[in-house]
């Protein structure tokens, strides 16, 4: 199974998120991401039309949305989708399962069929998806910062919101974003990275705050390793 990022000092952004460009770079959008781990653990799975749109029952467009986003968050697919089988390529079904929430939500919020081209760059070149993003029209682009924080915050910043940002003279916040559920606002990738809880949410047990958080980095065995006889 992967892991998440241990050191999120080593991605800092070296220039504003409203690049004027419009160019995707995980760099302009958060900090505390790693870099991209693009290299897909399948081949090539081109070849499925997606005339029809994209399809959350179809086994490979779901794997290509779990490269594409792996693609794009820095996070390996494993802790996006824990139940992902890589040698059968099953992205199966966990008890959580905001990935199909994900998918869903974006595939109905897309209008420019931009969500469906990016399945197909993840079909098509797994081992080049930032790379395919960045060459792609800004629809794209844009529709992918877009799910980077749709993973990372559980909140809905329409490509377009974006895009105005972006080629706005004096950048600021944007009020129009949408959380999706409780559930998205509980499983935003940025709560796990920074190894903290939202607010009004925990899993773990009571108590735990009169106790020192864990550093991520720290090797140390939670419990001591059994001795011999």
């Amino acid at each position: 199974m992967g892991t998440l990022p241990k050191d999120g000092h080593n991605d800092r952004p070296g220039t504003p998120p409203s690049e004027h460009d419009g160019s995707f770079s995980r760099r302009t959008m958060l900090a505390g991401t790693v870099a991209a781990t693009t290299a897909a653990a399948v081949a090539p799975i081109s070849g499925s039309a997606f005339a029809a749109g994209p399809d959350v029952n179809s086994p490979q467009d779901m794997i290509a949305f779990l490269l594409l986003s792996e693609a794009l968050t820095g996070v390996d697919k494993q802790i996006l989708a824990p139940e992902f089988d890589s040698k059968t390529n099953d992205p199966g079904t966990d008890p959580i399962n905001i990935k199909n929430d994900y998918f869903r939500w974006i595939n109905a919020q897309d209008t420019t069929s931009s969500f469906a081209k990016l399945l197909q760059i993840a079909k098509d070149k797994p081992q080049a998806i930032i790379d395919s993003v960045n060459a792609s029209d800004a629809n794209v682009r844009f529709l992918a910062r877009s799910i980077v924080l749709l993973w990372y915050l559980g909140s809905w910043y329409t490509p377009k919101d974006l895009k105005d940002q972006a080629g706005a003279a004096n950048p600021g916040r944007i009020n129009s974003a949408e959380v999706l559920s409780p559930k998205a606002y509980t499983q935003g990738l940025v709560w796990q990275i920074a190894g903290a809880h939202p607010m009004g949410y925990s899993n773990l047990q009571f108590g735990y705050w009169s106790r020192d958080p864990r550093d991520p980095n720290d090797q140390t065995p939670l419990l001591p390793t059994p001795k011999g006889p």
